[in-house]
């Protein structure tokens, strides 16, 4: 589990109490500088954070991320989506990227979408949640 913020992984140690033995590791890291160890991971969960990275640090991320994965291993990226371009939020100051961009950044990191999904059900006043496999 990789955090920015060494309080939210020790709160989420707590939380998972002993399920919290089944996470390997617990890494106070920003995902800009994290190397995850080569070819140790079958699957790479990404969930709500893109938004903090600039396109080359997603791009240089996802790089690493791929090196570390294990034969037929995954990148997984469950994130908001906006429905066109770059939405900036002013307030913890992250981005909302578009689908297509999303795409293009996997790509230019030498990733192919294997499977894609919309979380559906959202009202259409907030952002589009996507689920994209990579490898």
């Amino acid at each position: 589990m990789v955090d920015v913020t060494q309080e939210f992984l020790d709160k989420a140690k707590t939380y998972l109490g002993e399920e919290g033995k089944r996470v390997g590791n617990y890494f106070c890291s920003g995902l800009q500088d994290f190397v995850p160890e080569s070819g140790r991971y079958d699957v790479i969960w990404i969930q709500w954070v893109i938004g903090h990275l600039t396109d080359d640090h997603l791009v240089e991320f996802l790089r690493r991320c791929q090196k570390a994965l294990r034969p037929n291993g995954l990148i997984i990226i469950k994130d908001n989506v906006s429905y066109e371009g770059v939405v900036p939020d002013e307030v913890d100051s992250s981005v909302c990227r578009d689908l297509e961009i999303v795409h293009s950044l996997a790509s230019r990191a030498g990733l192919r979408i294997v499977h894609e999904e919309q979380q559906m059900n959202f009202p259409k006043e907030i952002y589009q949640v996507h689920t994209l496999a990579l490898r």
